[in-house]
Formats: C-alpha cells, structure tokens, sequence
C-alpha cells in the first residue's frame, strides 16, 4: 500500500496467476478474432447472460423482479443482517452493449452481504437497440423514484462496473446539474471513464490486459455514443467537473487497459475537493471480482469495499432489518 488515498495490493494465490493465463491464452485470442456488429451484439447479450448465471448464488439470496421508475430490474436481498432502509443502486458492466442484472448476480448478491444492504440491480436500455443517452435516463429515473418511494439518500449508494461505473458516474453528474441530492458514495469497480480511448495504459497495457482487446473498446464505444462527442463529459467522466460529487471508492487491476481511466478519474475527484480511495490490484483482471467464488483476491476486495461503503452510511437505520419476500435462487456458495 502506498498512502491512504492510494492503495496497492499485491498478487498472492496461486488462484490470481492461474485465472490470468487462461483468460490470456484462451479467452483473448478468441475476442481478439471476434467481428463485432449488431447481430453479434444481441447474440453476446442471450450467451453472457447464460454462462454467467452458472455461477453459484448462495440459497439464503433472494431475488425478485423490480420495475422502479418504469424502469426494470431485481432486487437482491443477502441474508439477515441487512438494514431495510439502505439501498445499493448496481449498474452493471458490458461496454454498453451486453450484460444485466442476471449476468451480474455474483457481484451484486456479494454487495448485498457486504454492504448489509439491498441491492436494486437495473436493467438499463442498451445498443443496439438503444444508444446515449438511454442508460443515463433510465439511471435518473430509477434514483428519482427511490427517492418518491422514501428512500434516504443518504441511505443509498451508487455502484458498477466498467460501463456500469462510467454509468454511475454520469448519473451523479447530472444529478447535481438537476439539483437532486446525490447518494452517500459509490463504488466504481474497473470504470470505463475515457470512450475517446485515450488514456496511458490503452497503449501500454493493450499487450498486458489478459481480458480486454483495444478494438473492442473502439467499436462499442462508437456504437454507445453513436454521433455524440466522446469526449462529453456525460460519456466521459474523465473530462468531468467532479465538484459535489459524493465519496468513491475505484478498484482497478495494474495490467488493464482501463487502469489510466481509475486513476484519472481519482484525479479529477480530488481536484474538485472529492474523497477519493484508488486501490491498484496486482495483475487482477477486468472486474475480478466477480470471480469471488475461486479468487481470494477478489473477496478481499469486497471486504475493503464493505469496510468504505459503513462509514458514509447513516446509522440511524441500525435497528432496521428486512426479511425478504421474494423468488427464492438455489445455491451453495458462501461468501
């Protein structure tokens, strides 16, 4: 570790390496060959989706369908321990182009445990069908009717990954320009802060990401803004005026080719006078955390965003617990 607002973590298991060299040796020479239109955009979303829910989702996760501001997703609601009142908006990952709150369940449940809260996962409008700005008006949406529903905004936090985190973003940004209350914090897991692909570490670590290849970037970024300036700060948080801006918290990997937008985006945050935790992971893949199941890195790093996301939450809710009524998902994990 290097000071408290800078954060490095080391590679330790032997779990870390051996992920890493498979998603180099076989998942990246595949995507790398991979031709990227429309109708492989819809064919990426059924296939995520699919292979993704083989994760495991522990029996005590309930599940149920959310239609919040017109808005769909789920709930997810981990255990008994968490507190009624305290609400985690995920945004999930995909470059903008694939993935759901289905696809995301082994993040999202894991938030709900280590956030003792429930966890509102939206199902935003994506391309092809759909470009800016429709995700950032489904996010406004959703957080508006929380906030007509009750909810505290103290008592809600943002949080996502890769697109979701440049959607969580975003979302804050124009929430201050409607002169909305912004949440308590958020947790931005590797953003995507930069569609220009400009940033350091698209060069130097286009070779060293073992998930991510540079072309990808370049085409779902033009399919997301479809005409619109890239470099507008509702598409790219990096050229943003953080000012207002809530607490973060940013967990990014060392070899990705998002590393540059973290770090920029901690700059910018504290620029504006913005509390700002940047934790660099060794050698970690694009979202890593995902993998909690099998990496010990990973759950580490739930625990650090656990230990950040209590303190900028009320207390008052402490005798506030929620039994969930919802669709029961089979699993064995723990977390």
């Amino acid at each position: 570790m290097n000071d408290n607002n800078n954060q490095y973590f080391r590679a330790v298991s032997w779990q870390g390496k051996a992920i890493g060299a498979a998603l180099r040796g076989v998942v990246k020479p595949v995507v790398n060959r991979v031709r990227f239109t429309p109708r492989f955009m819809k064919f990426s979303q059924l296939g995520f989706d699919a292979v993704t829910l083989a994760l495991p989702v522990p029996s005590d996760v309930h599940i149920a369908r959310a239609h919040v501001g017109g808005v769909p997703g789920e709930w997810l609601i981990t255990g008994r321990q968490v507190r009624a009142s305290r609400v985690v908006m995920y945004f999930h990952g995909g470059a903008y182009f694939f993935g759901s709150p289905r696809s995301h369940r082994a993040v999202t449940w894991r938030m709900s445990h280590y956030c003792r809260a429930k966890v509102l996962a939206v199902d935003y409008r994506q391309p092809p069908d759909w470009s800016y700005p429709a995700p950032l008006e489904d996010a406004v949406s959703a957080y508006r009717a929380l906030l007509t529903q009750g909810y505290d905004p103290q008592q809600i936090v943002f949080a996502g990954d890769s697109a979701g985190g440049n959607l969580s973003l975003v979302t804050m940004i124009r929430l201050r320009e409607m002169g909305l209350p912004l949440p308590s914090c958020a947790v931005l897991i590797s953003p995507w802060g930069d569609l220009t692909c400009s940033g350091d570490s698209i060069r130097d670590n286009e070779d060293k990401d073992p998930l991510i290849p540079l072309q990808a970037l370049r085409f779902v970024s033009g399919s997301y803004s479809r005409g619109e300036d890239p470099a507008a700060p509702t598409l790219s948080p990096v050229f943003a005026d953080f000012t207002g801006l809530p607490p973060l918290i940013i967990q990014v990997g060392s070899t990705e080719v998002l590393l540059s937008d973290a770090q920029r985006i901690a700059e910018r945050a504290r620029a504006a006078g913005v509390t700002c935790l940047l934790q660099v992971w060794e050698k970690m893949p694009h979202v890593f955390q995902a993998l909690s199941g099998w990496l010990p890195e990973a759950g580490q790093a739930f625990r650090e965003i656990g230990a950040f996301v209590h303190p900028h939450l009320s207390k008052t809710d402490n005798d506030h617990h929620v039994r969930a009524h919802a669709s029961l998902v089979m699993g064995s994990s723990s977390p």
